[in-house]
């Protein structure tokens, strides 16, 4: 599937496809995102601005970019080291990934990667990063090292891999193949796929439950989520979303999917699979992750360059950020 994004950035675009702007390629994806020992409470989001070319570290509290940082290539996709303290950023565009020290503020390396790196993970127990190839038919295994991260080898899986999960024990890895409309479910040790379980169409970003038994699907095209038994390797039901959901968020003891031509955020109980509520968010919302402490659902509006807040109790919006220019933060974003 491929498009053309316009000089308008709120037209509507076919999702999470290659793109062109200035006759320069663009891919339009994320990264499903797995439960961490981190401190309580997040902070700041680390804000992908793909079309502004940076980082932006943005204060929550007082709803403030406290710092942007330069990354070439159009970032989109964004994952956490176990110990926060370092980013991943996939560059579509730039072909690679970024590293970035969050103390330092600034990228310190980066790793060339062939064919189109987009989703993006951490395993929260080694610490290896794992890289979607949209373009392709694997997931990069990389090792970080004092100079930065090294490629270590390559994970087959299906078409067109998107949204990455790990679980919490660092076992097993989880990838959305958006063009197979399936989820490959890889044992880390061996480094190979074990199940693929068929879900709805074109899956891209997945999200694992904070004990990693269960794992849910945004299908961009069929309009719906798919919940996945991770043990017993099947689909377990759908839930009907929005128009061209992206990614999931799991908090108070609820499930918050981004509608991106809704313009909504659709609200679903994961043990009933029963929509709860539509909440009308920013213009094309895409990214979207909970704060550590449950009380905050963050989400990045591409089609305004604003971030949304919501409580996930209340449902409400309780506040609005401004960001640089096309937020993405397809992935582990908060901190």
């Amino acid at each position: 599937m491929a498009g053309v994004l316009r000089s308008d950035r709120r037209a509507r675009r076919p999702s999470n496809a290659p793109s062109g702007r200035g006759g320069r390629a663009w891919i339009w994806g994320l990264l499903g995102m797995a439960s961490l020992s981190v401190p309580a409470l997040a902070q700041e989001a680390l804000v992908t601005a793909q079309l502004g070319n940076a980082v932006e570290i943005v204060d929550l509290a007082s709803k403030k970019i406290l710092h942007s940082i330069p990354v070439p290539g159009a970032p989109a996709g964004i994952a956490l080291s176990p110990d926060r303290k370092t980013a991943y950023v996939t560059r579509p565009e730039g072909h690679g990934v970024s590293v970035i020290d969050l103390d330092a503020r600034k990228v310190t390396a980066s790793l060339d990667l062939p064919g189109g790196p987009l989703g993006i993970g951490v395993n929260p127990k080694s610490g290896e990063v794992y890289v979607a190839d949209w373009y392709g038919t694997r997931v990069f295994v990389l090792r970080p090292n004092a100079e930065g991260l090294t490629l270590e080898g390559e994970i087959a899986t299906g078409k067109s891999p998107s949204g990455i999960a790990v679980s919490p024990d660092g076992a097993t890895l989880l990838v959305a193949n958006r063009e197979s409309d399936s989820v490959s479910i890889v044992d880390v040790g061996t480094r190979r796929e074990t199940r693929r379980v068929a879900v709805g169409q074109h899956p891209f970003g997945l999200t694992l439950s904070a004990d990693g038994t269960r794992a849910y699907t945004a299908n961009v095209v069929s309009n719906d989520v798919s919940a996945i038994d991770v043990g017993a390797g099947r689909e377990t039901g759908r839930v009907t979303t929005g128009q061209r959901p992206y990614v999931i968020a799991l908090a108070a003891g609820k499930g918050f999917v981004t509608d991106q031509y809704s313009n909504t955020v659709t609200v679903f109980d994961p043990a009933t699979l029963k929509v709860i509520a539509a909440i009308d968010v920013g213009d094309h919302p895409e990214g979207i992750a909970a704060t550590r402490d449950g009380k905050t659902i963050v989400v990045a509006n591409w089609g305004d360059n604003a971030l949304s807040l919501i409580d996930p109790v209340s449902l409400a919006v309780t506040g609005t950020v401004e960001t640089g220019d096309g937020p993405r933060a397809f992935g582990d974003f908060l901190r």
